[in-house]
């Protein structure tokens, strides 16, 4: 293959990946048909008899080949297989890290074994519970329904379009429930007691970065159940499939089977890191578009960096309309995409383009909220990391790639990057849990400079995102002193976010 070629063809990359869903899509349920499965099972307790046969049973009429194991083998049994299914009948503590590393998915309702899979935190009732409803009655009622948290991701289009917030039930009568509350470069799916960092159900992208520094080498996948309640997840039944919405409130199977065809469906390549290429397929995208660039006329900092940065975007190709911060915010009209400066102000910007149907890039920190990016609580759910007077926290030049999967990335790899040249004020804000995290603090790892809402997702404050969203944190003159890997980032957030679906 020439180079022209590669070249080409890595451009025709790019764009796809820019066009792509957040989430990417699933094999149908035919594709399961021959995929081999190893089941990791221990020994049931005493008092609580296992439902592993019928898990066995279920897994082999989706067409699975399954392979038993316990949790006392070696790891190498996952050799081979297209996925590992971990039972909670397994002892933790004799499991360990043993699938940890694995290059094979790996789903697994064992709670306890979470934190060993580098998948949670590892302080029990904080990081991940079992819930019991011999103790915690009313709160296993509460786990009975689960939480939408993004419904554009492919589990949850599997099961059909769930509404935002309670949209189904896990089980048919009160039993055990799990959660985990995975970190923020992995995903929610489905929660419970309105809490959207208790994942029932939760997953990390293969390349997505766990706890403790480990980096998912496949899929993996937390699920509520426990280990005598398989029988118990809610399905539509008889007379009740005839009818649409007892059809979508009994979901539990249907998460369960849609999680296995997400567990072994194959992952988004992300891009390699060509800043050359990712400019090129940029300029190719921005042709012709129109960029509405809203700013302060009248910066007292930040104004130079803006010009810099609409000479730079008039070079891309895009048709950049200047507009103040004061002016009304009907200049989106007409406009394929729009930039919100941070050298305007919170204050006197208010609460214009808070109703925009356009895709738009964010930079500064304290008006996450006014977009319903993050919370309303300023300095422990958005803020300046190294503002003087604003923040505990030192200036920094360094930030963490999280979703090292996703085009946002530009292909940097999992782990800290210089973003600018000179340690100064970085934003960030803890986002929604149906954001696209991209990266975060290396020393705050609930701080995130860079995250995105798809087209569809729920922001913050349970409302529909109308247009693919960013927040890319930029302080008033940090353009200018974006490193390679910065600017990279940069074209990869205005790439991604012009390349969302157009209805």
């Amino acid at each position: 293959m020439n180079l022209l070629l590669s070249r080409s063809l890595l451009l025709a990359a790019l764009a796809a990946a820019a066009a792509a869903p957040v989430f990417a899509g699933m094999i149908e349920p035919d594709a399961l048909h021959g995929k081999k499965l190893l089941f990791v099972i221990g020994e049931p307790e005493k008092d609580k008899p296992s439902e592993d046969a019928l898990v066995q049973d279920h897994l082999k009429s989706l067409g699975f080949v399954v392979t038993v194991a316990h949790d006392s083998d070696p790891a190498s049994r996952a050799d081979g297989q297209d996925l590992v299914v971990i039972s909670s009948t397994i002892d933790p503590d004799v499991l360990q890290g043993a699938y940890r590393d694995a290059a094979v998915p790996v789903l697994t309702w064992c709670a306890y074994a979470y934190p060993y899979m580098a998948m949670t935190g590892p302080e029990l009732h904080k990081d991940f519970e079992l819930i019991d409803p011999v103790r915690f009655p009313g709160r296993t009622f509460s786990g009975l329904y689960g939480n939408c948290v993004n419904p554009v991701n492919p589990i949850m289009k599997a099961v059909g379009e769930p509404r935002t917030q309670s949209f189904g039930t896990f089980y048919l009568l009160q039993t055990e429930v799990t959660w985990g509350r995975p970190s923020m470069g992995g995903t929610v799916v489905a929660s419970i007691e309105g809490d959207d960092g208790e994942g029932a159900l939760f997953t990390y992208e293969r390349g997505a970065s766990m706890y403790n520094g480990a980096v998912a080498p496949a899929r993996r996948v937390g699920f509520f159940l426990s280990s005598n309640n398989f029988h118990l997840l809610s399905a539509a039944y008889g007379p009740g499939q005839t009818d649409p919405r007892t059809k979508e409130w009994y979901v539990g199977l249907k998460l369960f089977d849609a999680s296995l065809r997400w567990a072994v469906s194959p992952p988004p390549t992300p891009p390699k890191y060509d800043p050359a290429a990712l400019t090129a397929a940029l300029t190719k995208a921005a042709a012709g578009k129109k960029l509405l660039f809203v700013g302060r006329k009248h910066a007292f900092e930040g104004r130079e960096a803006d010009d810099h940065m609409v000479a730079h975007f008039t070079e891309l190709g895009f048709k950049v309309t200047f507009v103040d911060q004061d002016d009304p915010d009907t200049a989106t009209e007409g406009q394929d995409v729009l930039v919100i400066s941070a050298t305007c102000s919170k204050y006197k910007l208010a609460n214009r383009y808070t109703d925009a149907k356009l895709p738009f890039i964010l930079y500064d920190p304290l008006m996450n909220d006014t977009y319903a990016f993050s919370g309303r609580v300023r300095y422990k759910e958005f803020g300046p990391h190294g503002e003087p007077n604003e923040s505990d926290d030192p200036f920094t030049a360094y930030i963490n790639i999280v979703g090292s999967w996703s085009p946002l990335a530009a292909g940097l790899k999992p782990g800290p990057v210089r973003m600018i040249k000179d340690p100064d004020v970085i934003g960030w804000a803890t986002p929604g849990r149906a954001a696209m995290v991209i990266a975060t603090f290396p020393t705050n790892p609930e701080e995130c400079p860079i995250f995105a809402y798809e087209k569809g997702a729920t922001l913050a404050d349970g409302t529909v995102n109308p247009a693919r969203r960013v927040y890319f944190a930029l302080d008033n003159p940090s353009y200018d002193d974006l490193t390679d890997a910065g600017h990279a980032l940069w074209d990869a957030t205005v790439l991604w976010t012009i390349g969302g679906p157009k209805k």
